[in-house]
Order: structure tokens, then C-alpha cells, then sequence
């Protein structure tokens, strides 16, 4: 459990959640908001929370998020325990000021078009046969939309909101699904920058490790970016981009030695399977540092009949992947 239980001398709101799961939205939303809170761990398996609650008690289907709110009152529902999240955190923290129908159109829309109309099927493991497909078809024709929307933005609305809470909570289970941000970069981009803020980042980190405490699957860790660029190189002195497809991170963005940006995941391997797959081109390594996250990689390129051109590259790794990638020619 996690506690702050008295502000003053008034009990403060409990938020039951389960690690992971859709309440973590309005953990994300109470962390930005600095709104102090005390977290209770619904066990999945039995459904309750350490202050002994029995969830099945409090909400008659048993699911979080439920919020009890300081004077004893329950909510339950996303939409509704995130706006009234919003409404309890200073003017404009949470939903934008003059949004107030656009910020309901957008959890809504969270809500039903793509939490339960996409991800809710894809991790059913009861679902019956054809739901997962259905929802996999529901994904493109819901996701392109969202892209297209946040092709030029920062956020959902105008500024963070608690629609962002909940868009990020559901994008980031992308990752144990057949969804593949990288198909609409401006998704994919929308997530790096989210998982980045402070109060998602905070969240993230918490409820995984909550996650695997509960699970009791220790997630093992990523490999260091020595190997992963090891395997990089192999990738273009062997001619065989069969490992790029694991190595290169959704959000991978390249800024390549003529100047063109290649951004999102079908991008970067694009172009990296068209160097690696030509067998006119000979790559010989001259440096490779390592330096936590970053590599720094000296090279020569030789083809027939082409003059041998030397060059950098700077490298980023995160999580095992590489996610930025900048060249330079030598003399350029």
C-alpha cells in the first residue's frame, strides 16, 4: 500500500487500482496535480485491497478504478473519476480552460472507441472466437483518426489533460498486443513524448514495479547498448537485416548523412534494409564507443567503382533498441 493518509486532519481520497491497468490514468492525473492520495493494491486474483476492502463490496463488477472520495462518496468509471480529478486540481492543470465539452468528446471517445472497443478484446484471454480480429479491425479504422489529430500537436487539447492520462494508460499496452505504433508515427511520437513527462514517467515506473511484484515475473533486463550496437553493425558487414526488426525501436528517428529525417519504426528499417541488403557496399568499422545509452560509431564506406567515403554515426539506445541514429560524413 501506498499512503498519504491525512492531509491535516482530513482523510484524503483512496484510489483502488491494479497495476497497470486502466487506473493508472487517474494516477497519472493525481501525480501531475500533486493531489495527495492514498493508493490501494487491488490484488487480481482476489480482489482485495490492503485496507481489507473486498473491491466486489464497493463496486458491484469488481473492477478499478473505484475513487472514495474524501467525505466517503464512491465513484467509479474513467471518465468520470478523471474529471472529477480535474475538477479538484488547480484551474487549467488538467483540463484546459474553455474545453470543457471537447475534453467529455475525448474521453469518451478513449473510452469506448478504443479502450473497449479495441484494447478490451485484445486482452480478454476469454474472449470468443472472431473478437480479437473484430477489434484489430476496429484498430484501423480508429487509430489513423487519432493520428491524424495529433499529427501536428502536443496533446489531445490544447494543453495536458486528463485525456492524455487516459490515451497514454491505453497506448502503452500496445506493447503486449499485435499493435504496432510505429504504423502512425505521429502516435508513436505522441508516446515518447507522454512517457517522457514527469508525472508519466513516475507512474509507469510504480505500477511496473508493483506489476511484478504481484505477477512474480521478474522482467529481465534490456541488453546493454554495447551488444545492440554490436548486432547493429553485424547487420550491414554481414548483409543480413534479419535482426533490424528487433533491434529498432517504434519510435525510431534517423537523420541520415544527406540530410533527410526518416522518422517512425517502417522508416528507419527501410532504409537500413536497403544499405544492408546491398552487396555493392563494404562497411569497415574503425571506432565504436560505448557511453551509457549512446554510441558513437567511426566507419568506412566502399563500393564498386566509388571513391571509399568515411563517416559517424551517433547512436542512441533505449530499452535494448535504437531509437535516435544521426550520420556524418567525414569532410561534410
Amino acid at each position: 500500500m501506498e499512503s498519504e493518509r491525512e492531509v491535516g486532519h482530513r482523510e484524503v481520497m483512496k484510489l483502488y487500482f491494479s497495476p497497470l491497468a486502466c487506473s493508472m490514468a487517474t494516477r497519472i492525473a493525481l501525480y501531475e496535480a500533486a493531489i495527495p492520495a492514498d493508493y490501494q493494491h487491488v490484488n487480481h486474483t482476489t480482489r482485495r485491497a490492503p485496507d481489507g476492502t473486498d473491491l466486489r463490496e464497493v463496486h458491484p463488477l469488481g473492477y478499478v478504478p473505484v475513487l472514495r472520495l474524501d467525505d466517503g462518496a464512491i465513484l467509479t468509471e474513467n471518465a468520470a473519476i478523471l474529471q472529477q480529478v480535474a475538477a479538484l486540481a488547480p484551474p487549467g492543470v488538467l483540463a484546459p480552460a474553455h474545453q470543457g465539452p471537447a475534453l467529455q468528446q475525448w474521453l469518451s471517445f478513449i473510452g469506448t472507441e478504443l479502450h473497449k472497443a479495441v484494447f478490451a478484446p485484445l486482452l480478454e484471454r476469454t474472449a470468443p472466437d472472431g473478437a480479437k480480429d473484430h477489434a484489430l479491425a476496429n484498430a484501423e479504422r480508429r487509430l489513423p483518426a487519432l493520428a491524424s489529430h495529433l499529427e501536428k500537436r502536443a496533446f489531445v487539447l490544447d494543453t495536458f489533460s486528463v485525456a492524455d492520462a487516459y490515451l497514454i494508460t491505453l497506448l502503452n499496452w500496445t506493447q503486449v498486443t499485435p499493435i504496432r505504433l510505429s504504423r502512425w508515427p505521429a502516435l508513436a511520437a505522441y508516446a515518447t513524448r507522454l512517457q517522457q513527462r514527469r508525472s508519466v514517467a513516475r507512474a509507469l515506473a510504480d505500477e511496473s514495479r508493483l506489476f511484478v511484484e504481484e505477477r512474480g515475473r521478474p522482467v529481465p533486463p534490456p541488453p546493454p547498448t554495447g551488444d545492440v550496437i554490436q548486432r547493429f553493425n553485424d547487420v550491414f558487414q554481414r548483409h543480413d537485416p534479419a535482426a533490424l526488426d528487433e533491434l529498432v525501436a517504434d519510435d525510431c528517428a534517423i537523420e541520415n548523412v544527406d540530410g533527410v529525417r526518416h522518422a517512425g519504426k517502417a522508416a528507419c528499417l527501410a532504409l537500413w534494409r536497403g544499405i544492408a541488403t546491398d552487396p555493392a557496399l563494404s562497411f569497415t568499422l574503425d571506432e565504436v564507443v560505448i557511453a551509457g545509452e549512446h554510441a558513437t560509431i567511426r566507419w568506412r564506406l566502399s563500393g564498386t567503382g566509388a571513391a571509399v567515403r568515411a563517416g559517424v554515426n551517433v547512436m542512441r539506445v533505449r530499452g535494448g533498441r535504437v531509437v535516435e541514429a544521426r550520420g556524418y560524413l567525414q569532410g561534410a
